[in-house]
């Protein structure tokens, strides 16, 4: 059985940005181009800028790229700026996600806790890449 952990959530300051639908988004591997700009244009303080930030004219392999710039957006400009809290106290985050897919609704229940990395094949949790298609759009 895998050993997990609660931790201390950062979450969205709602009185800061607003609507949580306008901020948030699908997974990263779940979003095409289209998409990934609709989100950029929907709110200044999207989530897209953090886990899918737009590849850049001039971006390099190591000090400027899509990575350092989320970093930063995550790091210096979303704290100082009030984007996100951080929750005083760890905790296990139960979730239920509902969608309907082929006219059936679905509710799919989870939880979200902290875990020790292990190396490919040797934890007890295996990461999810690959197992989609690329998004298309």
């Amino acid at each position: 059985m895998p050993e997990i952990q609660a931790f201390r959530g950062i979450r969205y300051n709602l009185g800061r940005v607003g609507a949580l639908s306008d901020v948030v988004t699908p997974p990263y591997d779940v979003i095409g181009p289209d998409l990934q700009e609709h989100f950029y244009k929907l709110h200044p303080n999207s989530f897209i800028r953090i886990d899918l930030n737009r590849i850049e004219p001039g971006d390099d392999d190591e000090k400027s790229n899509r990575y350092t710039r989320a970093a930063k957006v995550l790091q210096a400009v979303a704290r100082r700026k009030a984007w996100f809290l951080t929750e005083p106290d760890a905790a296990i985050y139960v979730y239920h996600q509902e969608f309907t897919a082929e006219g059936t609704t679905f509710v799919r229940k989870g939880f979200l806790g902290r875990q020790r990395l292990s190396r490919f094949g040797e934890g007890q949790v295996f990461p999810h890449e690959e197992t989609l298609p690329a998004a298309e759009g």
